[in-house]
C-alpha cells in the first residue's frame, strides 16, 4: 500500500503542529506539507520541523493559488482559524478560507478532505447566546454546510473545548456526549490530532460524516469501529 500524502492548512496552529509531528512519525504517510502564512512559519517547518512547507496565505490567496500549492496530494486537512483576532478574520479565514480550500481540492481532483470545526456548530440554540463566540459559530456552521455540499469525501470533526493536556487516546461515545457538558465537552488537542490521523487511515468509517469529539473512556480504535 502506498503512503498517503497529506497537506495541512493551518499547520502552525496548536492542533496543526501536533498533527504534523504525528504524520511525520507514522510510516503510513509521506512527509506532510505544512501550508502557512508567514515566512517565519515557513522557515520553522522547513528548518526545524523538517517537513515540506508552502507559503500560501489562504486568507488572501486565490483558489487557483491554493490549488497549485496542494496539487498532487491525496488529502487535505483544514485546521486553520483566526484564533479570536478581529471578528472579520473569522469570516475570511474560518469561513471563506475553508470554502476556498474546498474549491481548490475540487479543482485539482483531491477527494479526501478533513475539517476541524466546532462541537454542535449546526445547533444555533446551543451557541447563539455564548458571549464572544457567536460570530465564530456562525462561520463554522456556514463552512460545514459548504463542505457537506461539496463533491469531496469529507469528514467534519467537531471537537469540544480544546485543552493542551497530554492526549489520552480516549473519546466519549457519541450517545453519551451530554454526560460531559459540565466539563465544557473538553478534549485535548493531541487527541484531536490523533483522531485526524485515524480518520485518514479509516476512510470507510469516517467519510461523509460529522463527528463530535470529546474526551471520555473509549479507546479511539473502538470509537471508530462504532461509527
Amino acid at each position: 500500500m502506498s503512503v498517503i500524502k497529506v497537506a495541512i492548512v493551518g499547520a502552525n496552529g496548536k492542533v496543526g503542529r501536533l498533527l504534523v509531528s504525528q504524520l511525520k512519525n507514522n510510516n503510513s504517510f509521506s512527509t506532510p506539507l505544512a501550508i502557512v502564512r508567514t515566512q517565519d512559519q515557513f522557515n520553522y517547518f522547513k528548518n526545524e520541523a523538517g517537513v515540506d512547507a508552502s507559503l500560501t496565505d489562504i486568507e488572501n490567496s486565490s483558489v487557483s493559488e491554493i490549488a497549485e500549492a496542494i496539487k498532487g496530494y491525496d488529502a487535505v486537512v483544514f485546521s486553520a482559524g483566526a484564533g479570536g483576532k478581529a471578528v472579520e478574520r473569522i469570516f475570511t479565514v474560518d469561513l471563506d478560507g475553508c470554502c476556498k480550500v474546498v474549491e481548490a481540492c475540487e479543482k485539482v481532483g483531491i477527494k479526501r478532505f478533513i475539517v476541524v470545526s466546532a462541537l454542535k456548530a449546526e445547533d444555533r440554540e446551543f451557541w447563539c447566546n455564548i458571549k464572544g463566540l457567536r460570530e465564530y459559530y456562525i462561520a463554522k456552521k456556514a463552512a460545514d454546510r459548504e463542505v457537506r455540499d461539496s463533491k469531496l469525501g469529507y469528514t467534519i470533526l467537531q471537537p469540544g473545548s480544546l485543552e493542551l493536556n497530554k492526549g489520552t487516546g480516549l473519546l466519549q461515545p457519541l450517545n453519551k456526549i451530554e454526560e460531559k457538558a459540565s466539563n465544557n465537552y473538553s478534549i485535548n488537542r493531541e487527541d484531536v490530532a490523533s483522531f485526524i490521523v485515524q480518520s485518514l487511515l479509516h476512510p470507510d468509517a469516517t467519510v461523509k460524516k460529522t463527528i463530535s469529539l470529546v474526551n471520555g473512556d473509549e479507546p479511539i480504535e473502538k470509537f471508530i469501529q462504532s461509527l
